[in-house]
């Protein structure tokens, strides 16, 4: 929840057209504490921790994970918080996917 992503908000709003492009996308303009832009600073400054990563999840999703024994689907309204979801299509957004990970990457479902 601090600044340590400014600079990765602004650059996903710029990739996008602006901040109100971003959130008539996602649903909010690029907020530090978003998913979107801690994703975008970590392949930028931890380029191993990057590509040695299999898999992103949020709390929500990583604690079914752990009652389910397998990977749990993140819930639409927590996709939503990412800046990554495309909320009228209620799917990923490709634009907002290839900015933050720098390449399109098939993520997993969402119900």
């Amino acid at each position: 929840m601090d600044c340590s992503t400014t600079a990765q908000c602004r650059e996903i709003e710029k990739a996008v057209g602006g901040a109100l492009e971003l959130s008539k996308i996602t649903g909010s303009r690029a907020y530090e504490r978003y998913t979107g832009p801690q994703i975008r600073k970590i392949f930028e400054t931890q380029q191993e921790t990057y590509e040695n990563t299999e898999r992103i999840s949020l709390v929500s999703s990583f604690m079914a994970c752990l009652f389910l024994g397998a990977y749990a689907c993140i819930d639409t309204t927590d996709g939503a918080g990412m800046n990554l979801m495309d909320i009228k299509q209620r799917a990923w957004s490709k634009a907002a996917l290839e900015v933050c990970f720098a390449c399109y990457v098939v993520p997993v479902e969402t119900h």
